[in-house]
């Protein structure tokens, strides 16, 4: 943000600075030997004068050469520029240089206004001064002429420019509050690093408004897309007296009094402006469709001005209760009072009160403070909906059968699970819903030791010892309820928690050998089905990209944690045919543990609306 007054901290580093662009007032002498006039301080230089510097003008032409009486007016506004300039008053010092240069432009008043352009942060139009420096001046001095190019270079890391596609040919080209010409712009439209509201208007097309982010060194790419009016009205436009003033509607000159077009239905700013001071102050026009507004202005002398520059760069600005567009701006008022009022959406309005003296010109910077309660920046409610897969690893499903030693074998279980959730996310990015999904695990388990059980009357007198080899396959179905937190935008990152029942069936083929006295016995595979319940804990993590307006990809892990409400255990009484020794059966093991951990990287895809 331009700041008009540095403070005094800054003064001796900005001694340094401008040492090398300090110009007496002398440097407005003609080439032809004349009397030097008294030499003032330069602004902010060192004590001894610098040497008088030839006027080194651009090529006029066929101009006429400027009088003594008209440079007697350029060097007037020139000393005052140096004066303001040495009080670090940096725009009023920039409006003297520049009214200097209108009037009969020289490299002292050229070098100075740059230096004031860059001290107020306005870096665009600082490299453009420098540049024109050099471009139109052959007789810099090589210490200027070096300090001037690396101004330029640093100045070009601070602007970027703004490459506006697609609009209406002939439409005005409004950048900051300031008119940039007409599109197809014919050169780069430079400005300096940070937020801009860019504005094309052209009389029956629907103004076009969009903001744009510029990086230094970068281009920002505008797409222009300007719709024929579908509802609009007329306005006619007079000056009270006959004159023949500039008509500027919503801050680009439309044409001239008496001047009528055709205009967006709403309400329009509309002010006259003339030569010199000659012009009004902003005005309201309220266009309604198909009806004609007749205004008629009164011109007099607008000896002050003003610029309201706000943060937010779209912010809406009104001057005296008069809505003057959006954004920077600058223009001539009446001496006195005036209100300035500054708001947008998501912001806390502000009220300024000020006093502008007479031939003075006050500058307004306006950083509005965010409203947290605003609706803009809560993001919507909306109900969403997300599948996710994932591949199961399950270090082990517990139970006695997991505990064997020494020769036994029982590699990690692996498997699938799928779970579908649908849930209603709050603005805040806090959501709760639903899920339902199914789980498959297996493992298979060999070589542990075991004993086959007597069967009461079946004829085995005891318990024989071996060996039993598991087939474990887990198929459940969960359901429950869980709660999560999402947060960011291109790249969301999602943690969730659920808790629910898993209701299924945990099924072993198991096979055995056995020693029956001096005989090895190989038992027939078996099945056996028990119930498996838990209840089930889901911790999970995502990281997904945003595709389009409603859907989401990602991946991420989840940690199925499940705690078994009812252990499945084997059934003792399934028979086993041991051979001479009789009948028996494998006694009750607990085919799963009381708490299971299964890890499942996932694959999600999400969809709100």
């Amino acid at each position: 943000m331009p700041r008009p007054f540095l403070s005094r901290a800054v003064s001796s580093a900005f001694v340094l600075a401008l040492a090398p662009f300090a110009v007496a007032p002398t440097a407005f002498a003609q080439p032809a030997p004349a009397p030097a006039a008294p030499t003032p301080p330069p602004a902010a230089a060192p004590p001894a004068a610098p040497a008088a510097v030839a006027p080194a003008t651009k090529d006029t032409g066929d101009v006429a050469p400027p009088t003594e009486a008209t440079k007697a007016e350029a060097r007037g506004h020139f000393e005052k520029g140096l004066r303001l300039l040495q009080e670090e008053a940096w725009a009023a010092a920039l409006a003297e240089f520049l009214i200097s240069r209108e009037i009969y432009p020289t490299r002292a008043a050229t070098t100075n206004a740059a230096v004031a352009l860059r001290k107020l942060q306005r870096f665009d139009e600082a490299l453009d001064m420098f540049e024109t420096l050099l471009r139109d001046f052959a007789n810099v001095p090589a210490g200027e002429r070096a300090t001037a190019q690396r101004a330029i270079a640093e100045l070009r890391e601070r602007v970027g420019t703004i490459d506006i596609t697609g609009a209406e040919p002939g439409a005005s080209i409004v950048i900051g509050g300031q008119v940039r010409g007409e599109y197809p712009p014919v050169t780069p439209l430079r400005v300096s690093a940070g937020t801009h509201l860019v504005r094309l208007v052209k009389e029956g097309f629907d103004p076009f408004e969009a903001r744009a982010d510029v990086a230094g060194g970068q281009t920002a790419r505008v797409t222009a897309k300007m719709h024929a009016l579908t509802a609009s009205g007329r306005l006619k436009v007079s000056e009270r007296g006959a004159r023949t003033l500039d008509v500027v509607v919503d801050n680009v000159v439309v044409g001239q009094t008496p001047w009528e077009g055709t205009l967006a239905v709403g309400t329009h700013t509309v002010l006259l402006h003339g030569k010199g001071t000659l012009g009004t102050q902003p005005a309201a026009a309220a266009i309604k469709s198909q009806q004609v507004t007749a205004l008629t202005l009164v011109a007099d002398e607008l000896e002050s001005a003003l610029h309201v520059e706000p943060t937010p760069a779209g912010a809406s600005v009104a001057i005296d209760s008069v809505p003057v567009g959006h954004g920077v701006w600058i223009g001539r008022l009446k001496a006195g009072p005036h209100q300035i009022e500054i708001s947008a959406e998501g912001f806390l309005s502000t009220l300024r009160k000020i006093t502008i003296v007479r031939g003075g010109r006050e500058i307004v910077t306006a950083q509005l403070e965010r409203d947290p309660n605003a609706a803009v920046w809560k993001k919507p409610s909306k109900v969403v909906f997300d599948a996710g897969l994932g591949f199961v690893v399950a270090p082990t499903l517990g139970g006695d059968i997991a505990g064997c030693t020494g020769g036994c074998s029982h590699p990690v279980g692996i498997g699938a699970v799928g779970l579908f959730h649908a849930g209603y996310q709050l603005g805040s990015g806090i959501g709760f819903g639903v899920a339902a999904g199914y789980l498959f695990a297996t493992q298979d388990v060999t070589g542990r030791s075991t004993e086959l059980i007597p069967h009461a009357s079946k004829g085995l007198p005891a318990p024989e010892p071996g060996t039993a080899d598991d087939k474990l396959r887990l198929s459940a179905f969960l359901g429950g309820a869980d709660v999560f937190y999402r947060a960011g935008d291109q790249i969301p990152v999602l943690f969730r928690l659920g808790v629910g029942a898993m209701v299924g069936q945990l099924r072993d083929e198991r096979s055995g050998l056995f020693t029956s006295g001096t005989t090895t016995v190989k038992a027939s595979p078996v099945v056996d089905f028990p119930m498996a319940t838990s209840i089930y804990i889901d911790p999970e993590v995502r990281v997904g990209i945003r595709l389009g307006e409603h859907v989401d990809l990602s991946a991420g892990v989840q940690a199925l944690m499940l705690v078994a409400i009812k252990q499945p255990t084997w059934n003792s009484a399934i028979e086993l045919d041991a051979g001479p020794g009789g009948i028996g059966g494998y006694k009750a093991d607990p085919l799963m543990g009381q708490f299971v951990l299964m890890l499942a990287p996932t694959a999600s895809f999400r969809y709100d609306f």
